[in-house]
């Protein structure tokens, strides 16, 4: 029994979790120790809490093998017309003795999917945790389009909302590309963003945008850039929670808005209405060539200039030291010549018969 093609959507997202276990238990001579499969019994002591709060597992798409129950989806209902019809489906993984880990996704009739995981010591208090959060507090409406964002569980909670919930992604979809964030990369790390286009959309719809289209925002964040069919990009964000997550938050809300209006509007007008942003994204991308010149520009003056013996040599001694601060940068610098921005003079966005107008969800969320 097989969770389905890796290909499937929230299926492959849920097998993500048990890969990175098969990894860490690898020994030293790079063999995994085959996890021991689920008997009958051990499926019914696992499913307990579950049935009791009318959850019924799908054996058929459940993996005994990798000790992975799936539990069949449950449909809501809901008065906000974007998230009537979400469907939820849960994933119980018991990885190792006395270590149980709950997937909860939440996917909405226009894809976009939230994930909540929850790790614990038994099922009925991962199960218990993951209730605390409504599943529609992980969707928020941004400018008619809907964002979903998944977190991971840290702490057990007061019984009404968990004290940590760390966002380890999210995504967002317009019409034609598909924003996706990801939060989890490291600590003090940035988070990544990538644009995509739509499954069945032009390889070549994305290839248009300007590589300056979410720089202009501020200088957290980075100008973006190709990678395959779709641009990658980062977003600078604190070193520690809770403040990272809130950070993120706020950063994508305002990435989310600036996407949905730039994309509506012609390309023409995103130039016109973010020019000095524009020539402001110039100058920070020529700051590391600039203060190399700088730094030559004074080395040679030193040859010009008497100055005391004792400064000369700390003058002598700051290449090695810069070259040191360098390499312990978490983000390397790029010493580029960065294009003049212009107007573009497409008439959109999108190949023609590939743009729509508006976003696909103009429902509220609550």
């Amino acid at each position: 029994m097989t969770l389905g093609n890796p290909a499937d959507g929230p299926a492959s997202d849920l097998q993500t979790s048990s890969l990175l276990d098969r990894r860490l238990a690898r020994g030293r001579g790079g063999a995994t120790a085959p996890p021991v499969p689920l008997t009958h019994h051990e499926i019914l002591r696992l499913i307990e809490p579950f049935t009791r709060r009318g959850r019924h597992v799908d054996l058929a798409a459940s993996d005994r093998s990798e000790r992975r129950l799936l539990f069949k989806p449950i449909v809501h209902a809901s008065e906000v017309p974007a998230y009537a019809g979400a469907s939820e489906i849960l994933q119980l993984e018991n990885p190792r003795p006395e270590v149980y880990r709950l997937i909860r996704i939440v996917t909405l009739d226009s894809g976009a999917a939230a994930k909540l995981i929850a790790e614990g010591r038994t099922p009925a208090n991962v199960l218990s945790r993951i209730e605390t959060v409504a599943p529609e507090s992980q969707f928020q409406l941004v400018a008619g389009i809907p964002v979903a964002r998944s977190y991971r569980l840290d702490q057990a909670g007061d019984g009404t909302r968990p004290a940590g919930m760390a966002l380890i992604s999210a995504e967002a979809r317009f019409d034609g590309l598909t924003l996706a964030l990801k939060a989890d990369t490291g600590k003090g790390y940035p988070a990544e963003i990538e644009l995509s286009p739509q499954p069945g959309r032009p390889l070549e719809l994305l290839d248009g945008l300007p590589d300056d289209l979410l720089a202009t925002l501020g200088w957290d964040w980075k100008v973006l850039r190709k990678r395959g069919t779709g641009w990658t990009g980062a977003l600078r964000a604190p070193r520690n929670e809770p403040r990272r997550s809130r950070r993120i938050e706020i950063a994508l809300e305002r990435t989310v808005a600036h996407l949905a209006r730039t994309l509506a509007e012609p390309p023409r007008q995103f130039h016109d209405r973010m020019v000095r942003a524009r020539w402001s994204v110039v100058f920070r991308r020529m700051i590391p060539l600039l203060l190399s010149v700088v730094l030559i520009a004074g080395a040679s003056a030193m040859a010009f200039v008497d100055i005391p013996q004792e400064f000369v040599m700390l003058m002598m001694n700051l290449p090695p030291l810069m070259l040191l601060m360098l390499f312990g940068m978490r983000e390397l610098p790029r010493f580029e010549i960065p294009p003049l921005p212009r107007a573009s003079q497409a008439a959109a966005w999108f190949p023609p018969g590939e743009r729509r107008a508006g976003p696909s969800q103009s429902a509220d969320l609550k």
